[in-house]
């Protein structure tokens, strides 16, 4: 198991500026981390390269600026959209997917090898968790087809309800997720795990993780004080209420072999830029620590 982090542990600055990918890239090198994860959901933003014309160039001068610094693409996050909604409108729909295939393509120009995304929720079914399952079967293996093109796996997500009650997302429960997993039945597509949303969905993580076992594709690791309030959720682990010691004992019980990767948007956001290296030398001693835990 690898320590990784998303490029978004230092993405929004104070004044709301947005720092340049190459730059938390080589800051974060040098607090310790090697293995990076890229989310094209956060560069989805106004303004950002991944949307322009010019989207090519700038993913092969990040892919170079990583060469440089000798660090790696481990895994990456998809662009998203919930493909089940029957509001979106056809010309809408086709931007959409022009963004989740682009993402893919930049995913590999990175090198990385699995890409997490997300399922859809039908809900305009009465029959939401059999309608859902069956659409996003559907969708999934026609994506798997395209990332094929380029040698990748795909890592469903489990969800959450956040922002959504009484309503109930699909894959928000784990053995949804799960069966979903399953019965698509190819070794190419797996679960990425995000312990966040599980233990805002109140789950078992341990007796979760103990099924997924082999399944278990990639991570995305944070911790939370609130099941309500996104402030003051993506904080680093260890900060909030996860029982950390025993998440890493289950991954190594299961032979966890991929990242352990963080996805802790909220913990520097605040900070200013001249405690940021003292910041992420400290989020990198916290995540060595946790995955060495037993050696």
């Amino acid at each position: 198991m690898k320590l990784a982090t998303s490029c978004c542990i230092v993405f929004m600055r104070p004044d709301g500026t947005k720092w340049p990918l190459e730059k938390t890239l080589e800051m974060s090198m040098q607090a310790g981390f090697k293995n990076f994860d890229i989310s094209f959901w956060d560069w989805a933003l106004p303004e950002s390269p991944f949307l322009t014309d010019d989207w090519r160039k700038w993913i092969e001068g990040v892919s170079d600026a990583a060469s440089k610094l000798g660090v790696e693409f481990t895994q990456g996050h998809a662009y998203t959209y919930n493909f089940l909604d029957q509001y979106i409108g056809e010309e809408e729909r086709q931007k959409h997917e022009m963004y989740t295939r682009r993402s893919i393509e930049c995913c590999a120009i990175l090198g990385i090898k699995t890409c997490v995304t997300h399922p859809g929720t039908d809900w305009h079914s009465v029959d939401r968790v059999s309608s859902s399952k069956t659409k996003n079967i559907k969708y999934f293996l026609k994506l798997l087809e395209y990332a094929g093109r380029f040698g990748m796996d795909l890592a469903i997500e489990n969800m959450c309800n956040f922002n959504v009650q009484p309503h109930v997302k699909y894959c928000s429960l784990a053995e949804e997720l799960i069966d979903l997993v399953r019965t698509i039945n190819d070794e190419r597509v797996g679960v990425c795990w995000d312990f966040e949303h599980a233990d805002i969905m109140r789950i078992d993580q341990r007796k979760a993780l103990l099924v997924i076992g082999k399944l278990l594709k990639a991570t995305h690791v944070s911790d939370t004080h609130s099941d309500t309030d996104p402030e003051l959720m993506h904080i680093m682990p260890m900060f909030g209420k996860i029982d950390w010691a025993e998440m890493i004992r289950t991954l190594k019980e299961i032979d966890y072999t991929g990242c352990f990767s963080y996805e802790a948007h909220n913990y520097a956001n605040t900070l200013p830029d001249q405690v940021l290296p003292t910041a992420l030398k400290l989020s990198f001693e916290i995540g060595d620590y946790l995955i060495n835990i037993g050696r």
